[in-house]
């Protein structure tokens, strides 16, 4: 182009706003675009004219065309249900149905996409807290949490107002076979037992107590069976199937129940060893 000899081109007097990058646009100098790269949405001023030479890819800015005005957000990011927190995952976020926040009710759950307490975790849990000398406060204070599974807390744990589960199972006593202890402690049978019985003290279906526990450990279950008969009662536990030794209170092992009311069983489970527990029990 010929300007008059008294014009000068200055060119652009002000940035011009493009809008959403085009490939079919012929871009010059100081026009401004918005552009997603696969990785981020952001805002690009081109200092050289170009049509069809994207502002940048992947994070990577095509420096010969293009400068980069401001980096926007992740385009990149997961998660199909309601109330999935997102996280980092390579150049944007991921998410799973294992982590998941409920804005109705204000409950976190992590294992769970549909949490029932104000924190419900479900699996391995660990609780630990940091120490050093020079801290002030070395507590962990723990309040509104709900787990599902094994939760380990290293250090003392101090506890007040403990609520624990029981098992309420419309049935008698020596028609289960099977107490997990992944479900709860306390197993309270409606029924008058018709029988004597044994039970199998286990996690659950797929979790056996030895895995559970580790050595030193131990747990304690009991077992309230309604009665109406003397002739049923029980004095032997096994543990994921294999029998037992039992260490009865006063070395009074049961020989008969209750005639009327309930019958309670306490076992008291320590493992010494692999696959090895010391049973101490009260009828």
């Amino acid at each position: 182009m010929v300007f008059p000899i008294n014009q000068i081109d200055v060119g652009k007097i002000k940035l011009v706003w493009r809008g959403t990058y085009s490939n079919s646009f012929s871009y010059t100098p100081d026009d401004l675009v918005q552009y997603n790269d696969g990785s981020t949405i952001s805002s690009y001023i081109c200092i050289a004219n170009t049509t069809g030479n994207v502002p940048s890819t992947s994070g990577s800015v095509n420096t010969t065309y293009w400068n980069l005005v401001s980096k926007g957000s992740s385009s990149v990011a997961d998660g199909s249900v309601n109330g999935q927190i997102q996280y980092k995952s390579s150049s944007g976020f991921g998410a799973t149905t294992g982590f998941a926040y409920d804005t109705t009710n204000n409950r976190l759950g992590i294992g769970t996409a549909s949490p029932n307490s104000t924190l419900q975790v479900v699996g391995v849990s660990s609780l630990s807290t940091l120490y050093s000398p020079s801290a002030t406060f070395q507590n962990l204070v723990v309040s509104g949490i709900s787990t599902l599974g094994i939760t380990t807390v290293t250090d003392s744990f101090k506890v007040s107002n403990v609520l624990e589960k029981v098992s309420i199972i419309s049935g008698t006593a020596n028609g289960t076979s099977n107490l997990d202890v992944k479900t709860a402690n306390v197993f309270l049978f409606t029924s008058n037992s018709t029988s004597t019985w044994t039970h199998n003290i286990r996690g659950n279906g797929s979790t056996t107590l030895n895995s559970m526990l580790d050595v030193g450990q131990h747990v304690i279950v009991t077992v309230i069976s309604t009665q109406n008969s003397g002739s049923y009662y029980t004095n032997s536990i096994t543990i994921d199937g294999s029998s037992t030794t039992i260490y009865w209170k006063f070395n009074s092992t049961p020989s008969s129940g209750s005639t009327s009311g309930y019958d309670t069983y306490t076992w008291d489970i320590y493992k010494t060893a692999s696959n090895t527990f010391i049973v101490l029990a009260s009828p």
